[in-house]
């Protein structure tokens, strides 16, 4: 990991929709998706983003990625907001790894042709040269030429993912925003890809942003790990320093209820009451607080900031770190 400025570099950033209020209320509600969040990344940087579905996780990736604008904040790649960037040069740097390879392939695409076809959008090369590409990406994740001409249903969901990997590759990108992208796969081919994803980013310098509900997936490949809840940031900090002595009573939560290999092993006792709140209707004060072991008064009425509570460890808790 290096610590050069920013490649990418969020700045209070939020996102609100306008929806229905639900089956028998006609009436427009507004869902705070993101709330001013704010996280940068390093040139070669693996930067962990965690929390439950529906926290705003995919959310924030599709504003890194210029696939949305932020109804307010600003995202710089580079020191430069991303709306500066002309589109195909900004493609070319950032890219994506969807969650699932069954529909992020068109079925009734060959796989080479797939992974080729950015090269063509932007009139990289001459054909033949296209094919070499394609080739060298195809063997640079694990695959080989000759299935260049197979259709996705072809392939084991696991090879389909090294094949939406190659894709991503493409265009020789510096970034690469990972949603999910082993939450799809059985568990015995997640640690392939995982460790396919960390070679890559040796041999090729790749900074990565890896968004999953998974603490234990996100810590085996992260520098950074951020934790998020119901669209906020409540906690950013070292990976290892977050695992060993988690500062927000929600990381704690998550840990505890991650699966731990020894069935003789104690979980962490500290557990989360009741569901996810509706982002229709969060609490007031810190959005946590109804389900937080270590709630108190101010937790209802404060909403609490994200505070460097020890050097490189940023925490949103009005106790943690006092």
């Amino acid at each position: 990991m290096t610590h050069d400025a920013p490649l990418l570099e969020a700045r209070d950033l939020s996102r609100r929709y306008r929806v229905r209020g639900g089956l028998l209320d006609l009436s427009p509600a507004t869902v705070r998706a993101l709330d001013g969040v704010s996280l940068s990344l390093a040139p070669g940087e693996t930067l962990g983003l965690v929390g439950e579905s529906g926290c705003g996780k995919s959310t924030l990736a599709r504003l890194l990625l210029a696939l949305e604008r932020p109804t307010s904040g600003q995202v710089l790649y580079r020191g430069r907001d991303v709306g500066e960037w002309p589109e195909k040069e900004f493609r070319r740097k950032v890219q994506m790894v969807f969650q699932d390879p069954y529909s992020s392939l068109n079925p009734r695409q060959r796989i080479g042709s797939a992974v080729g076809e950015a090269l063509d959008i932007h009139g990289l090369g001459t054909p033949r040269e296209r094919r070499e590409r394609v080739a060298e990406l195809l063997a640079l994740v694990g695959l080989s030429a000759e299935q260049a001409d197979r259709y996705p249903h072809e392939f084991s969901g696991g090879q389909r993912q090294r094949a939406a990997i190659a894709r991503a590759l493409a265009l020789s990108p510096e970034l690469v925003i990972c949603d999910e992208p082993v939450s799809a796969l059985d568990v015995s081919i997640q640690a392939q890809v995982l460790n396919l994803l960390a070679d890559l980013q040796e041999r090729l310098g790749l900074t990565y942003l890896f968004i999953s509900h998974s603490l234990s997936v996100v810590g085996h490949v992260s520098d950074r790990v951020a934790v998020m809840y119901l669209g906020r940031l409540v906690e950013l900090a070292p990976a290892d320093d977050l695992f060993a002595a988690p500062l927000h009573p929600y990381t704690r939560t998550l840990l505890a209820a991650a699966p731990v290999p020894d069935p003789d092993a104690r979980a962490p006792a500290a557990r989360a009451r009741g569901e996810l709140p509706s982002p229709l209707a969060p609490p007031p004060g810190c959005a946590f607080h109804p389900r937080c072991p270590e709630a108190r008064a101010d937790c209802l009425e404060r909403v609490p900031d994200l505070r460097e509570a020890a050097p490189g460890r940023f925490v949103a808790c009005h106790a943690a770190g006092k």
